[in-house]
């Protein structure tokens, strides 16, 4: 089976569901593979895990994706476009997701990266949180085909595919720093599980997060708040980058990140 997704994205591409490949202009993408032994530590039922294979794969990650003639302006902006996909599958009780991360600081600054995420195909649960002293404070966006999420500087965060679709996921990203794992393990994961519960969904606290918690959910943008018009690729904006400078220099856009958290 394969999915298309060149309206979406502005692209000639499709994933390929037999063979497990992106491929773009008719040419299979590199890829790595998350693996359910990688995520060991960030799972809810860890009685579960004991009594599956480690070496399950759990999600593919194809990085750095563009066309020819936007290498340059991506290079030269320090811009980053990649692409995940997700398929229907259960940790235990959780629903699949990523491992998660967080990002560094911008040099100089005491800002960390954000990034930015387009669902392409299915449906994603978006969970992020950030500590505030002894009080974490934690968001969840549903996202639905075309919808675009920013996650803020200073949160860590999950996608989560809640859903039997496969979810194929894009983001934009400042494309020097490496994501930071190790806060997430510490936890073993985020504040809250995303789980299912019979035929329910819900969310549950992690005992491990010992802050006070608090959970709220918030909408994907309007695209007009980055200069996209509605159903307009997110991938364009590599053809104006100056649109996406609040990737790679968030300490100058404060007034920006705080309409992101608007109800």
């Amino acid at each position: 089976m394969k999915i298309y997704i060149q309206k979406i994205t502005g692209m000639d591409i499709y994933y390929d569901n037999i063979s497990k490949e992106l491929v773009l202009n008719g040419k299979p993408l590199n890829s790595s593979i998350r693996f359910l032994k990688e995520m060991k530590d960030v799972i809810h039922d860890k009685e579960w895990f004991s009594t599956v294979k480690p070496d399950r794969k759990m999600y593919y990650m194809f990085r750095d994706i563009h066309e020819d003639a936007d290498r340059e302006a991506a290079e030269d902006n320090n811009l980053r476009y990649d692409i995940t996909v997700i398929p229907p599958d259960m940790i235990g009780d959780e629903y699949v997701k990523t491992q998660g991360h967080c990002h560094p600081c911008v040099t100089g600054t005491d800002v960390t990266y954000p990034e930015m995420y387009q669902v392409l195909n299915g449906e994603a649960m978006f969970i992020f949180e950030k500590k505030e002293g002894k009080e974490t404070k934690t968001y969840h966006i549903h996202g639905k085909e075309g919808d675009i999420v920013i996650l803020p500087p200073g949160y860590s965060h999950v996608t989560v595919n809640p859903t039997d679709q496969i979810l194929i996921v894009a983001n934009w990203t400042e494309s020097r720093f490496k994501s930071d794992y190790r806060p997430m393990l510490k936890t073993r994961g985020l504040a809250y599980y995303y789980i299912r519960k019979g035929n329910e969904s819900a969310f549950i606290s992690n005992i491990n997060n010992k802050d006070a918690s608090s959970l709220e959910e918030i909408r994907p943008i309007d695209p007009e708040l980055i200069g996209l018009k509605k159903d307009e690729p997110m991938y364009a904006l590599i053809k104006t980058p100056e649109k996406l400078a609040f990737l790679t220099k968030p300490q100058d856009y404060g007034t920006f990140f705080s309409k992101v958290l608007e109800r």
